[in-house]
């Protein structure tokens, strides 16, 4: 049974937000065509490609609702104009830069389908070669800031102790959060906890809808069985000062809204005191870094 795309109500809605990755959204959008035994619709929302990207879309597949935006609108607002307008009983986020096997749509859907208490589920994530990148994650802490940081005193981090070993199971299992490249969410929990929270404008948005999600008391299941090929990287790797300020400076806001102020300003002293180790070896990175951090500080005086 081949795939259709519909025009009425449908299994899932497929939002890709896309900005000058012509070539990788080509070869996204032909992986996602190949899928069989779902019904789907494919939204692509792309936020001010200069490369040729909106055209190719509306050229080469003619069935996509293609959203053009006149300039970068940011990750969350750009899905959130397709989840607007969705059709499906699930909504898949997808990555410009992943490609989806045969069978991965379907087999995904009939998961959540059959697991009604999962409200959002996702993949095993590859590099190209086959090689795994990720499957499932638990929510950041200051703690676990403080163990992966390589910038950290080596005596802070045997204080508080090592990372866990980690071993992913060939089965489905529960996660606290799901990587954004390939993320399968119910309709009716949107409706339930809302839509993206469009403060996020790159990286963290979907850490913070999975954190919503689950105090609402829906689950968040990895589907290691189900495999994604992610170019990681590609879709911003023409921006990697403004890439990296994002991820700071969102990650602290995500420590404010959920976790407390006072969470988020101890954080901010582990990275700027990482960042001053480092200032002489890399001082463009770790400049970029502070500057971010000073930003976020910024930000929480009166206006």
């Amino acid at each position: 049974m081949r795939a259709s795309v519909v025009e009425t109500a449908c299994d899932l809605t497929i939002a890709i937000v896309s900005l000058n990755t012509k070539d990788l959204l080509a070869a996204c959008l032909r992986s996602v065509f190949a899928s069989d035994g779902v019904q789907f619709e494919v939204f692509v929302v792309d936020n001010g490609s200069r490369d040729g990207s909106a055209e190719m879309v509306a050229r080469d597949f003619p069935t996509v609702r293609l959203v053009r935006n006149a300039d970068n609108r940011g990750f969350a607002a750009a899905n959130n104009i397709a989840i607007r307008q969705a059709r499906g009983r699930h909504i898949l986020l997808l990555n410009p830069d992943t490609e989806t096997p045969p069978g991965v749509l379907r087999t995904l859907v009939g998961f959540m389908d059959a697991h009604p208490e999962v409200g959002i589920c996702g993949p095993k994530l590859t590099f190209p070669d086959g090689r795994f990148q990720s499957c499932g994650y638990r929510f950041p802490t200051l703690l676990s800031e403080i163990r992966q940081s390589k910038n950290v005193d080596k005596v802070v981090r045997t204080l508080v102790g090592l990372e866990p070993g980690r071993e992913i199971p060939a089965d489905p299992f529960e996660a606290e959060w799901v990587d954004g490249a390939c993320f399968l969410i119910r309709r009716e929990v949107i409706a339930r906890v809302g839509d993206l929270d469009e403060q996020y404008f790159l990286y963290a948005e979907e850490l913070d809808w999975c954190f919503r999600v689950r105090k609402a008391g829906w689950k968040i299941f990895a589907v290691p069985g189900v495999t994604v090929v992610h170019h990681q990287g590609q879709s911003s790797a023409q921006m990697s000062d403004f890439s990296l300020a994002h991820l700071v400076e969102t990650r602290l806001r995500f420590y404010r809204k959920n976790y407390g102020l006072m969470s988020a300003m101890t954080t901010s002293v582990v990275y700027v005191a990482g960042c001053l180790r480092q200032l002489r070896g890399n001082p463009h990175k770790q400049t970029v870094k502070l500057r971010a951090t000073l930003r976020w500080w910024r930000s929480l005086l009166p206006a």
